[in-house]
């Protein structure tokens, strides 16, 4: 009789009950909801926790008691009841929600694991993205984080740019480190000196002293004092006091004890300039790439060496128009060309100024204002190859050098910017062929068989075709050419290998 009495729960059934939550009256957290609206999380967690005790497989109590600590800031705990939802069968986006109480509680670990569950759902989540990409990096997981930061690489800050720039030095991938460091500076409405500095390390690593001092001038103009703090100013010290002696003495500053900040506080205040700064070197109408992207010789460099003092005597002034190579590439703001007494400028002549300038975006502007009138100027999509490619954009850059030659396709000039290229997208093998096929087009070009020479000598290791090519160098230049010259110092070189 007293098994059977009503005043005692059946076990079986109360089993059921345990084991069918959906047997149980719908659960109200209209009143907890509430309250956080209201602002008043104390009670809404007193709330919670109660509903959490008498309903302990709701997810939606969970995943409610941890967005109400996350509002308290107690995100140890928010962490705690994400997992317990998570545990419980609560849908993979709320691994967002515990990846990021997971970070706030310092738990890096817990986090990047939830983050790479929430994002290999595939979702379209470039702040998450980009958070998961620096913890990865902030681990050392390299690689991992280069992947991440591709995926959102559009939505980076230029502080993301410079960590993608940190990345890839550190891999020794030291073109795409340059392209990260000159994105950072293009995304951000002041010049920092960390990309600043990275595009030094890059030149550092690359062995190019030219434009390190470039990066060391510049860095001290605008952060002057800034290298003292770093472990590369004895190299930056020693490596101005070599390059620049002359230079120093006629100033009169006495090199033996002083800092790179005194250094080049001594040089930028007379306004001197580096001597062998890399400057454009123009072998036909229209603005030519840096020379820090030309070919192995650059025959302008030695014949109009007057010429390239000039145009560099402005690099390093004072005043907010100055062009600093490298340093102020993607720095000057986009601006309006002023009409030149009285003379409005064609859309073509404002991009080869801009460009000159260093400024390529708006150089690409007004090269893509001309081929809107102008599909098939072959000058437009040259200027806009230009310009790609000096922004980094080298799919871009190829494409449009080509549309150029398929408009021009005799002009050797075009063909040298395509070449200078190719040389950066182009397979070693797939290189030779283009530059075979060039010659073949143009069997005449000093510049084209000097590359072709340089080509088999250095990279292809064959010194007896490098030698012919070289006496054809002879045949074709001027005698008392500088590239002449160098060509006769390079055959008397291959006579001397063993």
């Amino acid at each position: 009789m007293i098994a059977c009495s009503s005043e005692y729960p059946d076990p079986i059934e109360e089993k059921k009950d345990k084991e069918n939550p959906s047997t149980r009256p719908p659960l109200d957290l209209t009143s907890a909801i509430s309250k956080r609206i209201e602002g008043n999380t104390s009670e809404a967690l007193t709330i919670l926790r109660s509903l959490a005790e008498s309903h302990p497989d709701s997810i939606e109590v969970f995943v409610q008691l941890g967005r109400t600590l996350m509002e308290e800031k107690e995100f140890s705990l928010a962490a705690f009841r994400f997992e317990e939802a998570l545990a419980k069968g609560a849908p993979s986006n709320l691994a967002k929600e515990a990846a990021q109480a997971h970070y706030l509680s310092k738990d890096e670990e817990a986090a990047i694991q939830r983050f790479e569950q929430y994002l290999s759902s595939g979702v379209d989540d470039p702040d998450s993205q980009l958070r998961y990409a620096r913890l990865l990096a902030k681990k050392g997981n390299t690689t991992e984080s280069i992947n991440a930061f591709f995926k959102a690489s559009e939505d980076a800050s230029s502080d993301d740019c410079q960590l993608m720039g940190n990345l890839f030095l550190s891999k020794k991938l030291l073109p795409q480190a340059k392209h990260w460091f000159e994105e950072s500076m293009r995304r951000d409405d002041e010049i920092s000196p960390k990309p600043l500095l990275g595009l030094l390390q890059v030149a550092i690593a690359q062995g190019k002293e030219s434009d390190a001092e470039i990066m060391i001038l510049a860095i001290e103009k605008r952060h002057s004092g800034y290298l003292e703090k770093t472990d590369l100013s004895s190299y930056c010290a020693n490596l101005i006091k070599r390059r620049r002696l002359g230079d120093l003495i006629a100033r009169g500053i006495d090199s033996r004890n002083s800092t790179i900040t005194e250094l080049a506080s001594g040089l930028l205040a007379g306004n001197l300039t580096p001597k062998k700064l890399p400057s454009p070197a123009v072998t036909s109408r229209g603005a030519k790439l840096s020379a820090t992207f030309t070919l192995d010789y650059d025959r302008q460099n030695f014949e109009n060496e007057s010429s390239i003092e000039k145009n560099i005597s402005t690099s390093f002034e004072s005043s907010s128009d100055t062009t600093m190579s490298l340093a102020d590439a993607f720095a000057s703001p986009i601006e309006n060309i002023k009409e030149t007494e009285g003379a409005i400028e064609s859309p073509l002549d404002l991009g080869l100024t801009a460009f000159s300038q260093g400024r390529h975006t708006l150089a690409l502007v007004h090269a893509r204002d001309v081929l809107k009138s102008e599909p098939k100027n072959p000058s437009a999509w040259v200027l806009c190859s230009q310009a790609h490619f000096q922004l980094g954009e080298i799919d871009a850059a190829e494409m449009t050098i080509l549309e150029a030659i398929r408009h021009d396709p005799m002009n050797v000039d075009t063909r040298l910017e395509y070449l200078r290229i190719a040389r950066e997208t182009l397979a070693s093998d797939r290189y030779l062929q283009e530059l075979e096929k060039t010659r073949e087009l143009f069997p005449d070009s000093v510049d084209i068989l000097w590359e072709l020479a340089r080509r088999y000598h250095v990279v292809e290791k064959m010194p007896v075709t490098a030698s012919i090519l070289y006496q054809k160098v002879l045949e074709k230049a001027l005698p008392e050419s500088s590239i002449a010259q160098q060509a006769k110092v390079e055959l008397i070189k291959i006579e001397q290998l063993p």
